[in-house]
Parts: structure tokens; sequence; C-alpha cells
């Protein structure tokens, strides 16, 4: 193992251990609950960039920054933004529609679970999409803008070439094919079965942890 594995490991155990340790969990759920969208830009600017790190790490052997990474670092803040805003809204709309009959509703565990579901289906089958695209298409600008600059070219991305760059299709077949279902739905149904203030956290991680899977899915077909 290298140096920057010790230090990447370490600074996700700081974090962890920050929501382990009743003193300090108790600080930052607080904090959380009275500055939701600051503490969800640093959470998400924190952890999601971590998660970009280590899929460079798995996909090269070795530490990396990425092209653009202080850009990088500010879209995913502005995401963790978004998602504080989305959790809330879905979760509260399900319920009122919960509530009016529009859903399917239950008692105690049940109940909670059905709310869970209905929450992270309709989020990812929704905003999910929209908000994957937009963060693909931020993604090619700002390596196509600080690639370039760091080539030595001052020319700013054109919006074609930028659209262009994505590869849709497997944006299309696998991002939204797979992912949504088989991934996100779950994962965000068990999300939203914790308390409000882990959350976020919670969201930031599974970024880091769909990167990993995405990295050795790579891996896997190539050693076919």
């Amino acid at each position: 193992m290298r140096v920057g594995d010790f230090v990447w490991a370490a600074a996700i155990a700081a974090v962890i251990a920050l929501f382990a340790i009743p003193a300090s969990a108790t600080v930052v759920l607080d904090l959380t609950a009275r500055y939701p969208y600051p503490l969800g830009f640093t959470k998400f600017a924190l952890l999601a960039t971590m998660g970009e790190l280590l899929v460079l790490r798995l996909g090269k052997g070795t530490w990396s920054m990425p092209a653009g990474l202080w850009a990088k670092v500010l879209v995913w803040g502005i995401v963790g933004i978004l998602v504080v805003l989305m959790f809330t809204l879905f979760n509260a709309g399900v319920m009122a529609a919960g509530a009016k009959g529009l859903l399917p509703q239950g008692e105690g565990w049940v109940g909670n679970l059905l709310v869970a579901f209905w929450t992270s289906a309709i989020m990812n089958l929704t905003f999910g999409p929209v908000f994957m695209a937009a963060h693909r298409i931020s993604d090619a600008w700002i390596e196509a803008r600080f690639g370039r600059k760091a080539l030595g070219s001052g020319t700013w991305p054109q919006r074609d070439e930028v659209v262009a760059s994505v590869d849709w299709k497997r944006f299309l077949d696998f991002v939204i094919g797979r992912t949504i279902p088989l991934f996100w739905i779950p994962a965000h149904t068990i999300t939203f079965l914790l308390p409000a203030g882990y959350r976020i956290v919670v969201a930031a991680f599974l970024s880091i942890a769909l990167g990993v899977i995405l990295t050795w899915g790579k891996r896997a077909t190539v050693m076919k």
C-alpha cells in the first residue's frame, strides 16, 4: 500500500468517527439541522471528491489529481446543496401524497419502508436522470477546459462539442438502465429509513461506493 492509501483511509475513518462518537455526532447533527445547505455542500465537496480520487487511484494504480480538481469540488458542493433540497422535497411530497391516498401506505415499519421506497423510486426516476446528465456534462466541460489549459490552450469548450463528448449510449444503457434500479433505488430506500441528519452524509458515501463498483466493473470487463 502507498502512503496516499493510508492518508485516504485515515480521512474516511475520521469522518466515520465524527458520526460514531456520540459527542461529535451530536454537534454535527445539530449543525446539519441549523445550517443544512452549508453542511450539505461541505459533506459532498469532501466525500464525493474523495470518491473521485479513489476511482482514479483504482483505475490508474496510483494517486493523481483530475483536471480541474477545484472546479469539481465546487460542483460536488453544489450537488450537496441540491441533494439536501431534493431529499426534503421528495420525502415531504411522498408523505403528503400518501396522506391523500395517492400512494399506498401502511402502519409501523411497513409504513416507514413504503415511504422510504416511494421517495427513493420517484426521486431517482425523475430528478435522478436529469441530475446525472447535467453532472456528466459539467464533468466533460471541466475536463475539456482544464485539460486544454494544462496543454497551454486558452480556448473555452463549446457547448456542442462538450455534449457530443459524452457517451450517451452508455449513459442510457448502464447509468440509467442499470444503476438506478439496481443500486440507487435500493440504496436510497435504506437512506430514507435513517434519521434525517444522517441522510446527506450517507448519500455522499454512496457516491464513493458506486464509483468503486463502476471502476471494478470496468476492470472485470477488460480482464475478460
